[in-house]
């Protein structure tokens, strides 16, 4: 009997986002939830399963970074991939500071994508030391750096 797929939560108050990144990570092979607001993300009984996020850093009433950090407060350190229509250093920083495993700016590329989730996914199963996961950073269509946690 094969293990079950991981789960991958989506959390983008944009519906069409939110819709194109769960059926481009179901391509993946992960299972999906979809939701709107940090709210429904710390209301969801999945969250406990899930075994890498995807915030969007401009949520309403919630950015991702509070959603992070309240899930981190609860005991729920799960690797997180921050995305931004807004490529904005100080949320690349600040994404870095919290030791997420990438930010990338909308529209994200799909390798990129997809290689933040393998490894958040990685993460998750296997614990490293600080600074072990590189961060990519998104700007201009299919161009891209990385850069490691210090």
């Amino acid at each position: 009997m094969g293990k079950s797929p991981k789960l991958i939560c989506i959390v983008d108050d944009d519906a069409s986002v939110r819709r194109a990144l769960g059926r481009l990570t179901r391509t993946y092979g992960f299972d999906v939830e979809l939701m709107e607001s940090g709210r429904e993300c710390l209301d969801g009984a999945y969250i406990d399963r899930a075994a890498c996020l995807i915030l969007d850093v401009a949520l309403p009433s919630m950015d991702g970074f509070e959603l992070h950090a309240l899930l981190k407060a609860s005991g729920r350190d799960i690797p997180t991939v921050f995305i931004s229509a807004h490529d904005d250093e100080g949320y690349k920083e600040r994404a870095k500071s919290i030791n997420a495993v990438a930010f990338l700016s909308k529209p994200c590329d799909e390798n990129l994508l997809r290689d933040a989730i393998d490894k958040a996914v990685a993460s998750k199963n296997t614990p490293g030391k600080k600074g072990d996961i590189p961060h990519k950073h998104s700007s201009l269509g299919n161009k891209a750096y990385e850069t490691k946690v210090q």
